[in-house]
């Protein structure tokens, strides 16, 4: 049997360095996606790399946006314009109370598990990859740059650097950001949810996401090497 004359195309992947304070962050080529929180999260995973939090996600749009038009960040941020890039948080929204911030949650049935008590203990212990942000002590919906920068549910989820970082990002677009979590007056009961960003072009604006549902299939997420 004559063996193919054709090509076996094997193509590398491109590496998206973004030096902050955290050292250099490594982020690879193309973004996986569009799909679930759960199922981009799987592939990321199954490519021996790290799901990116917010506070990485924040590095990588600030860094392409310094060089808008070079190939990789032109397509970071038509990622933006098109779809959701996803942080990987869950976030835990608790009657009452405000919202619990965790680092790549527990993933169960194709959706974000978060267990109460289990993230309480948690925070007690002073785990850094948990947060908590008490309902009435930070704005939601349009705000200025500078109000952004200084959010302390944004703080919480991108770290204070990754806040600065999203609010000189904001100031890219003709319209103020807008940060989309829910009020205490919409939680009833234990709700989970995940974080993203996105600034489509009818918005003109970059949006700040912590109500998003984890099953929308639009997320991308740019892995993160080891």
């Amino acid at each position: 049997m004559a063996q193919s004359q054709g090509l076996n195309i094997r193509e590398g992947r491109t590496y998206l360095d973004v030096n902050s304070k955290q050292g250099t962050l490594s982020f690879v080529a193309p973004a996986f996606g569009p799909g679930t929180y759960a199922n981009v999260g799987t592939q990321i995973n199954e490519a021996g790399l790290i799901q990116p939090t917010m506070v990485q996600t924040a590095e990588l749009v600030h860094g392409a946006w310094q060089n808008p038009k070079e190939k990789y960040s032109a397509d970071v941020i038509q990622k933006l314009r098109s779809n959701w890039l996803l942080g990987f948080n869950g976030l835990l929204y608790v009657p009452n109370e405000g919202i619990y911030i965790q680092d790549r949650p527990e993933v169960r049935n194709g959706g974000v598990f978060m267990d109460h008590g289990d993230i309480i203990k948690k925070l007690g212990a002073k785990d850094p990859g948990v947060r908590f942000v008490p309902f009435g002590t930070f704005k939601i919906e349009s705000q200025s740059s500078f109000e952004l920068a200084k959010n302390l549910f944004i703080q919480a989820l991108a770290g204070e650097e990754g806040a600065d970082k999203l609010a000189q990002v904001a100031d890219k677009y003709n319209f103020k950001p807008y940060v989309w979590a829910l009020g205490r007056e919409n939680v009833s009961q234990l709700t989970a949810r995940v974080a993203s960003l996105f600034s489509w072009d009818i918005n003109g604006r970059l949006d700040v996401v912590g109500d998003y549902r984890d099953d929308t299939s639009y997320g991308y997420g740019f892995g993160v090497r080891p």
